[in-house]
């Protein structure tokens, strides 16, 4: 089950001692949020994550600033790279390889943010959309119940497929 925390809600966000990953007690861990943007940033809020989760956060966390830091800029310098170079060797009505391997390297600066994505951070960890709310992805049943009957502005929402 999916949870949503709508971002008025995230300031006074009422939390119970119970990890996310498990149902386990568990201690409030401060994280960022997964951004759906590279210029906004986002508020850090405390979360319950077991002791392996917790690990697995921190490892979270730091591909996070990987991905803002280094991945990021790489991909944008990248566009713009092969932009211009498509943009010249059309100008001059020469056929280069070159755009396509800024194309190529895009798509690999892509593919290894989502394989880190996909590896390295747990489904748990809360991620921010667009409008500001965060969406805490496969938490179990009865943390769920107990979150939204904490909070009731927290609500529940199906998986997407």
């Amino acid at each position: 089950m999916d949870l949503v925390i709508p971002r008025e809600a995230v300031a006074s966000l009422r939390v119970p001692a119970v990890s996310l990953t498990d149902g386990e007690p568990a201690e409030p861990v401060t994280v960022r949020p997964w951004r759906s943007s590279l210029v906004r940033r986002s508020a850090a809020v405390a979360l319950p994550f077991g002791r392996q989760a917790a690990e697995r956060v921190r490892k979270a966390q730091a591909v996070q600033r990987f991905d803002a830091l280094v991945l990021g800029p790489a991909s944008l310098i990248t566009v713009v790279c092969g932009a211009v170079a498509h943009g010249w060797y059309w100008w001059k009505l020469a056929f280069s390889p070159t755009p396509y391997a800024f194309f190529f390297g895009f798509c690999a600066l892509h593919a290894i943010a989502q394989l880190l994505d996909k590896r390295l951070i747990p489904p748990q960890y809360p991620r921010q959309g667009k409008r500001g709310d965060l969406l805490v992805r496969e938490v179990p049943q009865g943390v769920a119940e107990q979150w939204m009957a904490l909070d009731p502005r927290v609500r529940s929402q199906s998986p997407r497929d």
